[in-house]
């Protein structure tokens, strides 16, 4: 059964919004990741976790979960500002990100979609997608939206998975290479792979987890910036990926039964 909905005729959208449904909507950036890791890292990222869980959901469970084309540029003029400096790139602005997932999510609400689930990759779109659902939600409170970052999912799970501890976080970090070393590894370079640091203004139990610590926004952050990244790859590994994928899609399997599940539960209309 399709599960991307780009490759669907609009006669079968039209069944769709009969069932109960929900739509995933990948959103990552086109960004520097480093010497070792492609552009691509955080859209991919989140189109491979959007289109796992909606195969598993619709097959296991009969509810059909689809895939809306994604989004692959965002804020990414990095905080600290590194990557503008170096080539490659493409940073969109703030209030545009903001009015593009608007657009996008209030356009599949309008035309029937139940619920719709902003799968996030790239942690500077996080409030932004906040703000736009919020916006939309005002106009149909009875929609179901939601938005997740994937990399802040599994977090107990990967507190055991990791081998680099704290130096293992931040851009282009063990986390982000592992995950490239199962989905992509012929654009990793292990060999370009260099040691990275981060040190917060803060102590680190205000500001982390990453933007959802009690400090939700902080800009000053210094550390080795020269290669484009903050984190510790070099011990990274694919078995590493594998099993941090894994914990990832069993969280977003939760998620989303839940979301379909609440499909039933209303809200007070807008007055």
């Amino acid at each position: 059964m399709k599960v991307e909905l780009d490759e669907m005729r609009w006669p079968e959208v039209e069944e769709l919004l009969t069932q109960t449904n929900v739509v995933i909507l990948p959103i990552g950036a086109t960004e520097q990741h480093g010497r070792h890791l492609p552009l691509n890292t955080d859209t991919l990222s989140a189109i491979y976790f959007a289109k796992q869980v909606a195969e598993r959901v619709t097959k296991e469970c009969g509810i059909r979960v689809v895939v809306a084309p994604s989004i692959p540029y965002g804020e990414a003029r990095g905080t600290p500002s590194f990557s503008q400096l170096l080539p490659g790139t493409i940073s969109i602005s703030g209030d545009t990100t903001m009015v593009l997932v608007e657009d996008v999510v209030r356009s599949l609400v309008t035309q029937g979609f139940k619920n719709v689930l902003v799968l996030n990759g790239h942690l500077e779109n996080t409030s932004l997608i906040a703000v736009a659902l919020r916006k939309v939600s005002l106009s149909f409170p009875n929609a179901g939206l939601y938005a997740t970052n994937w990399f802040q999912l599994a977090s107990k799970a990967w507190s055991e998975i990791r081998k680099g501890g704290k130096a293992g976080g931040g851009h282009s970090c063990e986390k982000e290479t592992a995950i490239c070393l199962v989905l992509q590894p012929q654009n990793v370079a292990l060999d370009e792979m260099i040691l990275g640091t981060r040190t917060f203004s803060l102590p680190e139990k205000y500001v982390l987890p990453m933007g959802a610590g009690p400090v939700y926004f902080h800009s000053r952050i210094s550390g080795i910036r020269a290669g484009g990244h903050m984190g510790d790859p070099s011990i990274s590994t694919k078995e590493t990926g594998e099993k941090l994928i894994s914990a990832v899609l069993e969280d977003l399997t939760e998620i989303v039964m839940a979301i379909a599940k609440s499909e039933g539960v209303k809200t007070e209309e807008k007055v």
